[in-house]
């Protein structure tokens, strides 16, 4: 669950920070992981949603200095946002929502498009979206092209692995399609919880897995959207 927003007119790139797994009627959550949705690396800004596992392995190939472009961890489930951070080019928008020269994507899109076409500014966007959207939260992670400021944390960064383990053991709880989506901590939950234990036993087991959702995640790449 995500907002993502990069204004290419101020050159700022902005999402949430939350990460989510979705069982059943249950959303768990936990916000300021430390595991980025936006890399840096070798002048290019990538911002990403979609499947957390997928999300990562990308992060690490990016990191590892490919010298092979087909040796790329494969696209489906994610969508992606690739910036030049000296140019401000965008050299791939794939999935995304492109609204007065802007890119958007996640579950909160819509509502960071409705405040970015009034502001125009990246993170206000992201911010209005959290309020709006149950799946958008956190602290706002940005990084901006022309300053060079950010808040993101590329050294000793959290994988998605670790984030599931955190969810599991301190993250919240929401449950969806009733009159009231008022999360509570996860530790909160009483041990004879059938099913909120089986969710937490499915994460340790691997069977489930933090995502940043967006409906882009799952739809297949065109030829040229692999190209870009």
């Amino acid at each position: 669950m995500t907002t993502n927003v990069f204004d290419a007119s101020s050159a700022v790139m902005a999402t949430d920070s939350r990460w989510s797994i979705k069982s059943g009627n249950f959303l768990l959550y936990l916000d300021d992981t430390g595991c980025e949705k936006i890399v840096i690396h070798n002048n290019y800004a990538v911002m990403f949603a979609g499947n957390g596992g997928k999300i990562q392995q990308w992060k690490d190939w990016i990191r590892s200095n490919p010298a092979d472009y087909d040796s790329n961890p494969g696209e489906e489930g994610i969508c992606v946002c690739i910036a030049d951070a000296e140019t401000k080019e965008v050299i791939a928008a794939i999935k995304q929502v492109v609204v007065e020269g802007s890119y958007f994507a996640g579950s909160g899109k819509t509502h960071a498009v409705h405040c970015f076409v009034s502001n125009k500014d990246a993170r206000r966007a992201v911010e209005t979206a959290k309020q709006m959207d149950h799946c958008s939260g956190g602290e706002v992670k940005f990084f901006d092209f022309e300053s060079k400021d950010h808040n993101l944390y590329p050294q000793n960064e959290i994988n998605i692995n670790q984030v599931d383990s955190m969810i599991a053991e301190r993250g919240q709880v929401m449950t969806l399609n009733t009159n009231s989506t008022i999360p509570f901590p996860l530790k909160a939950v009483s041990a004879n919880d059938a099913e909120i234990a089986a969710i937490k036993e499915e994460i340790r087991a691997g069977k489930l897995s933090a995502d940043a959702p967006c409906d882009g995640m799952h739809q297949k790449w065109s030829d040229q959207e692999k190209a870009e």
